[in-house]
């Protein structure tokens, strides 16, 4: 089975009132679009990643999803597509590499960051996103100052990184919407199913502009 746009998410919930049903070909924004989740974490998602990849053929993916803020300008509910993603929590600096960084099968360094493809969205920020295998809480945040002040992050979740890999790994193009569920003081929804109603209806929104912005300039050697 053959579809335009893969959109991955890590669980049910968030592509629910996204797509109206999962692993079956959808119609939006005129694009036919299969939904899938992957499950939580750099490599669960990775390997997911991959094998939806190679099941449905995309020529596009789109990663959706909740995130946690680092920036302090990110308020819960605020949405953003991510300009780039890094994988903060790997640490080879030992080996004369820089954080995020690492060796491939020949020896040769890979690079911690993958630039996606992030066109301006009405109502979406643009920040860096940072991936990493932990839930990121405020003292975690106050206490690594290299977050902000190295790597520039300005959220943080725990699967977009090895979705961009898996694209870069097959050359397609890859984007990455979030809504921030998780404040930088570590504030959280008080009302969890409220706050997922409206952060779904925010991501549907996104992806319908996502699917209609022109992607001759996006990555494509990601």
């Amino acid at each position: 089975m053959q579809c335009e746009v893969l959109i991955l998410a890590a669980t049910k919930r968030e592509l629910e009132g996204v797509l109206t049903k999962l692993y079956e070909p959808l119609q939006v924004a005129g694009r036919v679009v299969v939904g899938v989740c992957i499950g939580v974490g750099k490599v669960q998602s990775a390997l997911a990643a991959i094998q939806a990849i190679d099941a449905y053929a995309p020529s596009f993916v789109v990663l959706l999803g909740y995130a946690g803020a680092i920036d302090a300008s990110l308020e819960i509910g605020d949405g953003f597509v991510a300009t780039q993603v890094v994988q903060y929590d790997l640490d080879l600096r030992a080996f004369g590499l820089k954080r995020g960084q690492t060796f491939d099968g020949d020896s040769q360094m890979v690079d911690g960051a993958i630039e996606l493809f992030s066109p301006a969205l009405s109502g979406f920020k643009q920040v860096i996103l940072g991936t990493a295998d932990r839930f990121l809480l405020r003292s975690y945040r106050e206490e690594h100052s290299y977050l902000t002040e190295e790597l520039g992050l300005g959220a943080s979740d725990m699967e977009g990184f090895g979705v961009a890999m898996a694209c870069r790994l097959r050359i397609i193009p890859c984007s990455i919407l979030r809504v921030i569920s998780d404040d930088s003081r570590g504030h959280r929804p008080k009302e969890f199913k409220r706050f997922v109603r409206q952060a779904n209806e925010r991501l549907k929104n996104g992806l319908v502009q996502l699917l209609d912005a022109p992607r001759e300039k996006s990555p494509t050697s990601l």
